[in-house]
């Protein structure tokens, strides 16, 4: 999926915006962000990438986002 879609899902399924963030790091939430020619797919805590995953696409870091976020929230 691409982020547009991404985020288009994460508001039709009305999960908690505090645990995720898309384009920007935001402490204690899963987040998305372009960083220079790579997608990066991470938890932010305390300023810290905790776990990041990089993709040289947007879809497969939708993708990874989208069931990583779900997994986090323990969404089937």
């Amino acid at each position: 999926m691409a982020k547009n879609e991404l985020l288009n899902q994460l508001i039709s399924m009305n999960l908690p915006k505090g645990s995720y963030s898309i384009d920007c790091d935001k402490n204690e939430s899963l987040c998305f962000m372009h960083d220079g020619f790579l997608w990066v797919v991470f938890y932010s805590e305390r300023g810290q990438k905790t776990e990041p995953e990089y993709f040289s696409n947007e879809e497969d870091a939708c993708d990874a986002f989208f069931l990583r976020l779900k997994k986090m929230l323990q969404i089937k």
